[in-house]
């Protein structure tokens, strides 16, 4: 444990907002308070929260003049006031939220907590004097300046990531795409204009290169910076992630919060050497399809223990379609590992999502074990070539 409890760091000023509401009336307390998130309640009970990201991404599926907050929110847990950092740090990344409220039961809320926060308070003990080296992200994925916005998306989705670094033919830094930019930039605007709400704007075609759309001026770290300086990079130009370089400016790493927050949570319960974070519209499934993916997700990770790492987090996007086959909805299943040994990312897609994670795992699987193999590894050369004919 970190042995700092969340009421140390939680603040009791929040925005809250009525299930029932129109959407509207959330984007109108994001943008006159720009809060990191709003607590969703019905009557005096909490229900779940509102960000912008979800709100942003909302205006692909719903009409935000028609929309009600029941809609678009997103239940999330409760931290007790009494609970211990690492605890708080655990929830965040499994809920993929930067913030979460704080209180006794869903009826007490008493306030917030958020990982700037948590990570500040953390970062002024012996934790903030390590360097971001030793939890930045080194398998960077880049993109040049010539790459379109089309394809930054693209590699977005099949990577599971929301910001990629755009370089030189040396590997310096020239600037940054992130999705949330993205999405404010070239598809929000696209919605809008079929809803009828934009006129005479024009909008920014996906081919567009990326010397033309990305962010320049990017905010970077060294990689022998301590925790405590990155984390206050971060606070003061209000970010999540840096770009991490070495003295030349060319890419060397990538640093996020959740890449802190990672080895905070792990103090809670050392056995906890995985996360798993569920999105898309894993919310909707059976608690029968989603018990079912969390045991195969579990013994995925027991069976291939040594060759994962000692830590780590994997994402799992499920998307569902509409089109059926035999009353079975068409799946697919994007599936990121992120290890410290390295990233390993696959996509599966059929009918029924427990067989689209199945898919993804398998493909995952045998990353490893060619992984394995390519190193050498006599103990896994005969389970990699019988993956090999599995997958004939």
């Amino acid at each position: 444990m970190v042995g700092i409890q969340v009421q140390e760091v939680m603040t009791d000023k929040y925005a809250k907002i009525d299930i029932n509401a129109p959407l509207s009336e959330a984007i109108g307390i994001i943008e006159k308070e720009d809060p990191d998130l709003i607590l969703v309640f019905d009557g005096n009970v909490y229900k779940g929260v509102l960000t912008q990201d979800l709100i942003i991404r909302s205006h692909l599926k719903w009409d935000p003049t028609k929309a009600k907050v029941r809609d678009v929110y997103k239940p999330a847990p409760v931290v007790k006031p009494n609970d211990d950092l690492s605890h708080a740090a655990k929830l965040m990344l499994e809920t993929d939220l930067r913030s979460l409220p704080v209180g006794e039961s869903k009826a007490e809320i008493m306030g917030v907590i958020s990982d700037m926060a948590l990570l500040e308070r953390v970062v002024a003990e012996e934790f903030g004097k390590r360097k971001v080296e030793e939890f930045m992200t080194k398998d960077v994925i880049t993109l040049s300046p010539d790459d379109t916005v089309a394809k930054a998306l693209a590699t977005m989705r099949d990577h599971g990531i929301s910001r990629i670094p755009v370089v030189d033919e040396e590997g310096k830094l020239e600037g940054l795409v992130t999705l949330h930019d993205l999405i404010i930039r070239f598809i929000k605007p696209r919605f809008r204009a079929q809803a009828g709400e934009l006129v005479g704007e024009k909008i920014p075609p996906f081919s567009m290169k990326l010397r033309e759309a990305m962010i320049k001026g990017v905010i970077t770290i060294l990689p022998d910076a301590t925790v405590r300086e990155a984390v206050a990079t971060m606070k003061d130009n209000n970010i999540d992630g840096l770009i991490v370089v070495d003295e030349n400016n060319k890419v060397v790493g990538v640093l996020t919060v959740k890449d802190l927050l990672l080895p905070i949570s792990r103090m809670v319960e050392k056995e906890a050497r995985f996360y798993l974070q569920l999105g898309g519209d894993a919310s909707a499934l059976s608690e029968f399809t989603r018990e079912r993916i969390i045991n195969d997700i579990k013994r995925f990770v027991d069976g291939y223990s040594d060759l994962l790492g000692n830590e780590g987090i994997i994402y799992l996007y499920i998307r569902r379609f509409n089109e059926k086959f035999r009353g079975v909805h068409l799946y697919q299943a994007r599936m990121r590992v992120v290890t410290d040994r390295g990233v390993f990312v696959a996509k599966g897609e059929t009918w029924g999502a427990i067989q689209a994670v199945h898919d993804a795992i398998r493909a995952i699987e045998r990353q490893l074990l060619q992984k394995a193999e390519l190193e050498r590894d006599i103990r896994y050369a005969k389970r990699f070539i019988e993956k090999l004919e599995l997958w004939r």
